[in-house]
């Protein structure tokens, strides 16, 4: 008896769930939503953060490289040419990488080997 009842109780929860209309325009929603999302400049973004909150975001991209970063020391922005922004970032260890973030918010990292 007691295995039918942990079989009803999913079934009445089913049974329960009414239909509900799908709301019409569904995909304009979600093409306006996407190009909304694309109209942000990921770059601006990161260039308007407070100091620690950038440096957190270069720490992201130096370590997701897959180089080793435990701190980042120092920041400075870079001219850039294009529609992307460039950054120096130096690690705990006292190199320096480069940043360059575009304005989808991929980041681009490049360094010197040893």
């Amino acid at each position: 008896m007691r295995s039918i009842g942990i079989w009803i109780v999913p079934f009445m929860l089913l049974a329960s769930c009414g239909t509900q209309k799908a709301p019409e325009n569904t995909t304009n929603a979600a093409e306006n939503e996407a190009n909304a999302a694309e109209s942000v400049n990921q770059a601006a973004t990161v260039a308007a953060l407070p100091p620690a909150q950038r440096d957190g975001v270069f720490f992201r991209a130096i370590r997701d490289a897959g180089l080793p970063c435990q701190d980042i020391k120092a920041s400075e922005k870079l001219p850039s040419e294009g529609k992307a922004m460039e950054w120096r970032a130096q690690c705990e260890d006292g190199r320096w990488h480069l940043i360059s973030i575009s304005p989808d918010g991929t980041a681009i990292v490049a360094s010197r080997p040893d």
